[in-house]
């Protein structure tokens, strides 16, 4: 692959060569052998080293490529290349690829002190890059590259973006200067900056980090900067020259990969997120929000953030992807990524939806443990080169590799549907940006159902300056009200001294106020980050309000806790909420239906409530909400304290039966608890109880039963009718399987989809459907993985909240039992098209139960 003057380059550069070259040259200093002599020698014995070495890449294993027209070859490995990140091509189809030896050191690091940029071209003309040589050697957690053109590169580094320049063309950089300084505390390596792209437009686009949520200040050439800390990652853009720097868009944990396609349109993939998973492509417009926030808690589970465009004035994901996605680009009408988390490369293949996209996530290459793709470049011909970072360590460890990936049939160059605008696009770019547009366009098209067309409003509000001309006390529509407090929101945020404080306080109270629930979320948000103080009062009034609804509750809560304290948990339990939590619920004085959902926000295992305090509860309220709510904590608590109150409460005749009959349900996950009550109530006149204890029966069968079959949907319609009892129902929810993968009302796992709104959006024919074919549909969120393991087990299971970047990766079973998997124990992994629900979950209950159970699920909250 590479010619010997190549090898002996590559061995000369290496730890490896430099400790030889040391040693004679410490010999000749002590000896009279000339240096020619010595020289001599040691090229002889370093090429026999290098030839050496070069045998060990050859024999690198290439990663599975599971898309039959793509095939791989390597194309360099260590010693040569070593731990590299971003990569790009200059005008002259020559490759730039970084060689990282700055991200965490270890003390014993025998490699360079700095970063190391190799420039790869072909040397004979073959098509092969088969020459490699130093280009630049200096930064500190360098990042990415792009070419700007006339042999000139920009450079993002943690801490700046810098521009060098081969004004020569001898291969070597001579000159380099900074274009944009990242000034703030934080020093973690790969949080910064980081995505870099070029725009069709000119302009230079470049990602920021998180941060950890440090102030921070990126400052241009000319002085322009902007300014945060808190609000998450950001892409910002400059000129070239480094001047004019300006905020493009918010919400993101990292955009580590950014890219522009054929339509102009700008696509980022995300290092996201701690406790929620999957990471995250995006299509970037002006002025948008993707949920994210720092200040809120790095688990991602805060109420006051979110990831797929839940709050109001945020937008959607296009797809979800791998862990630890790190770069994108354009192939035809696809968009490619890779993930150095599961080892893979992903294929998006995008379908419009409205002003925006959607796509499946498809695997096109799929690696074992030691496949950590990261940056990916276009060659002139077409083929991609990837640069692989090899060990799942992110301290430098010396290993590094360079794949070419080719199609082996590709044919001339076709234009895709996603080559052009919708007319929905058009519709967005021409509110976003044409001077043309008039305010009372803007202000209709924020009552526009979809979110990117609302969006492309509030950025045309924005840099036509048209929002203060708005009087926000007087409009009457709640979808108008949201984005014009959503343009004020990310003026504040761009330019601080834009907004006067009292002016926008003043407009706060008033949303707080709205009876719209958008609005009052929009404001909850707006004041929390700012930790507007002198909004308490208003904000505290919303617990007085007995129709607030569980997330705007969950909201408001969280709102005081931040304010109150000026941070949130880093976890998913914060113990200022959780203190409020408490008072709130143990307060007598406030509504039952607010004290249920006080108590249907509280972990079970929070140290501060034992459950007999629970139960003396119910001794001084009897609401059947806040009674149902009591129980299912004590269920989820599930210790021989939590089941004793439950058997009390199912023996209590004083109890309201539907109570009594919830507790029964939940003391049968502990048999020897239900088996002693179920003797006492065997007698019982309520027929509740009766019932609840038929179904509870462990001898009883249900295989008797004529059922249609799970594809006769019209026949499973008919026969589940309109009937059911919610209440039961909610019974066969909690004692099932359903509740080991779903959330219903605050419990239950979080590892399939949240089913609380289920009533509110989908009918019951479609949540039959649901149940009986689950794979029929299987959303980004929830795509389940098949992993080999090297002694040649396969398991299937949904992965949890663990990150994939320490030792071991845990999923959720079908059974909603937990497993984990050592990284090292992994041989592949791969999504599949078949849901992590079970089928026949109707064959495990009486069709009365399976009635039950949909009136449960399709009742409205």
């Amino acid at each position: 692959m590479f010619g010997e003057s190549q090898r002996l380059l590559m061995f000369a550069q290496s730890r490896e060569g430099t400790a030889l070259m040391n040693v004679f040259t410490n010999f000749t200093k002590s000896s009279r052998i000339s240096m020619t002599k010595c020289f001599a020698m040691f090229c002889v014995i370093a090429m026999f080293s290098a030839l050496a070495l070069c045998s060990t890449t050859i024999a690198v294993e290439p990663p599975s490529v599971l898309d039959h027209d793509w095939q791989i070859e390597l194309i360099a490995s260590e010693p040569g290349l070593v731990t590299p990140t971003g990569c790009c091509f200059d005008d002259q189809g020559r490759l730039l690829v970084i060689e990282c030896h700055t991200h965490f050191p270890p003390d014993d690091y025998s490699g360079p002190k700095t970063d190391r940029i190799y420039r790869f071209d072909d040397s004979d003309g073959d098509g092969v890059l088969d020459r490699q040589s130093l280009f630049y050697e200096g930064g500190t957690a360098t990042m990415n590259m792009v070419h700007l053109g006339d042999g000139a590169f920009a450079v993002a580094t943690r801490s700046e973006v810098y521009r060098l320049a081969d004004s020569d063309d001898d291969g070597t950089a001579e000159t380099k200067s900074v274009l944009l300084k990242h000034e703030t505390s934080a020093s973690y390596p790969h949080n910064g900056l980081a995505g870099l792209t070029l725009g069709p437009d000119g302009w230079l686009y470049v990602g920021q980090g998180e941060n950890f949520g440090e102030p921070y200040q990126l400052i241009g050439t000319d002085g322009s900067q902007q300014r945060g800390g808190g609000e998450g990652g950001n892409v910002f853009r400059c000129r070239p020259d480094g001047s004019q720097v300006s905020r493009v868009a918010t919400g993101f944990w990292n955009p580590f990969g950014l890219c522009f396609d054929a339509a102009k349109r700008l696509w980022a993939v995300g290092n996201d997120p701690d406790s929620m998973p999957p990471n995250r492509l995006m299509h970037v417009v002006d002025t948008a929000d993707f949920g994210f926030q720092f200040r809120f808690g790095r688990a991602g589970t805060h109420p006051l953030l979110c990831w797929n465009g839940e709050l109001p004035g945020t937008l959607p994901m296009v797809a979800g992807t791998g862990e630890a996605v790190c770069a994108v680009i354009v192939n035809n009408d696809h968009l490619l990524a890779t993930s150095w988390g599961d080892n893979r490369i992903e294929r998006y293949d995008l379908q419009p939806r409205g002003a925006s996209w959607t796509s499946q996530t498809q695997v096109i290459v799929q690696g074992n443990a030691n496949f950590r793709p990261v940056g990916m470049a276009t060659a002139p011909d077409g083929s991609i080169y990837v640069t692989d970072w090899v060990d799942r360590s992110y301290p430098v460890h010396g290993k590094g590799r360079l794949w070419r990936l080719t199609q082996k049939n590709s044919g001339p160059q076709e234009r895709y549907p996603s080559s052009d605008l919708t007319p929905q696009e058009i519709e967005a770019q021409t509110l976003a940006r044409s001077s043309g547009a008039s305010s009372r366009q803007r202000l209709a098209s924020l009552q526009d159902a979809d979110p990117f067309i609302r969006q492309a409003a509030i950025a045309g509000l924005v840099h036509d300056n048209q929002v203060q001309a708005i009087d926000v006390l007087r409009l009457s529509s709640a979808d108008q009200i949201v984005g014009v407090l959503t343009a004020m929101r990310w003026q504040e945020l761009t330019s601080p001294d834009s907004v006067a404080e009292v002016d926008r306080d003043l407009v706060l109270a008033w949303a707080l106020k709205h009876p719209a629930e958008s609005v009052q979320l929009t404001a909850l948000r707006w004041s929390a980050e700012r930790e507007c103080k002198t909004l308490l009062p208003a904000i505290e009034a919303l617990l007085r309000k007995d129709d607030l609804s569980p997330r705007t509750f969950a909201a408001v809560i969280a709102a005081i806790a931040y304010i109150e304290t000026g941070s949130a948990s880093g976890r998913d339990r914060d113990p200022a909420t959780e203190k409020l939590l408490v008072g709130f619920a143990s307060d007598p004085m406030r509504s039952s239906k607010l004290r249920s959902l006080a108590i249907r926000r509280l972990p079970p295992n929070i140290e501060s409530l034992d459950s007999a305090k629970l139960n003396s509860w119910l001794d001084s309220n009897e609401d059947r909400d806040f009674a149902s709510e009591v129980v299912r904590f004590l269920s989820a608590r599930g210790d021989q304290p939590a089941m004793a109150a439950l058997a009390e409460i199912a023996l209590n005749q004083s109890r309201e039966e539907q109570t009594r009959a919830d507790a029964l349900s939940a003391l049968s996950v502990d048999r020897q608890a239900f088996e002693l009550v179920a003797k006492q109530l065997a007698n019982s006149s309520s027929e509740v109880l009766k019932t609840e204890l038929d179904r509870l029966d462990a001898s009883s069968s249900r295989s008797d039963e004529s059922i249609p079959s799970s594809e006769d949907l019209s026949a499973w319609t008919t026969l589940v009718g309109d009937q059911g009892n919610a209440d039961a129902g909610r019974r066969v929810f909690y004692r099932t399987q359903c509740v080991s993968c779903h959330v219903h009302s605050g419990r239950g796992s979080r590892t399939g989809p949240d089913l609380t709104t289920l009533g509110g959006t989908m009918t019951r024919q479609r949540i039959i459907e649901s149940i009986l074919l689950p794979s029929k549909e299987v959303g980004p969120l929830y795509v389940p993985w098949k992993v080999l393991t090297i002694d040649g087990t396969v398991h299937v299971g949904l992965k949890m909240n663990e990150s994939g970047v320490g030792g071991r990766i845990k999923y959720q079973a079908a059974d909603g039992k937990t497993f984990e998997i050592a990284l090292e124990d992994i041989e592949t992994q791969q999504p599949v098209d078949q849901s992590i629900m079970p089928t026949g979950l109707e064959k495990t209950m009486s069709v009365t139960e399976f009635r039950d159970l949909i009136a449960f699920l399709a009742r409205p909250i």
